[in-house]
């Protein structure tokens, strides 16, 4: 007997989060806080407050939902797979350093200058490093339950959907955007790996 493992709750609970996240994070609902006075760093902080608190009651609802256990993996393919867990939450962590937490946050004002764009560090091999080392310890994980590889599955479905999007906002505020595109690849570092060493003279 072949197991279902496709959760369909969670699979609606993930795109009412994704659609409630990516609203609250539009252009068109930023312009409608400002019409009553609210500035931009406020609204990042705002935003930044209402999507910890959306995360955690999606999260808390999927722990709430019947589940059951769907593999374990033992051995050294365990310690393989915590080394390749811990590897994407130390890229994660590094891509933290190349911009300015603050302005992330809403906790310093960017005093009107659009979303900063800067080309270092990790992003100098991928255009979405945290997205990277988010979905690689997920994926990664030894144990897993029926209900978490539907979670994971769908994190990976909205964050890269979400790119997208982010993409799109960034090439209108740094038209130079265009031409990172071209030459730095999205989720894998696969032309820093594979490049060839020039040839010396």
């Amino acid at each position: 007997m072949i197991e279902v493992v496709f959760s369909l709750p969670v699979w609606i609970s993930s795109l009412l989060f994704a659609l409630t996240h990516s609203l609250f994070a539009s252009e068109w609902c930023k312009q409608w806080f400002y019409r009553f006075g609210m500035t931009s760093q406020h609204y990042r902080l705002l935003y930044s407050l209402f999507a910890v608190a959306l995360t955690i009651g999606w999260l808390f609802y999927i722990y709430q939902l019947p589940d059951s256990s769907l593999y374990r993996i033992e051995g050294w393919q365990n310690g393989l797979m915590l080394a390749v867990q811990l590897s994407g939450l130390g890229i994660a962590l590094y891509s933290l350093k190349s911009f300015d937490a603050g302005l992330f946050l809403g906790l310093k004002s960017a005093h009107g200058e659009p979303e900063p764009f800067h080309e270092r560090g990790i992003y100098r091999h991928v255009r979405h490093p945290m997205y990277t080392g988010v979905m690689l310890a997920l994926l990664a994980s030894p144990v897993q339950s029926i209900n978490s590889l539907n979670l994971a599955l769908s994190i990976c479905c909205y964050f890269v959907s979400g790119s997208w999007f982010e993409e799109r906002r960034m090439l209108k505020a740094h038209p130079q955007y265009a031409d990172y595109i071209m030459r730095v690849p999205a989720f894998l570092p696969w032309r820093a790996l594979f490049r060839r060493p020039r040839r010396t003279q």
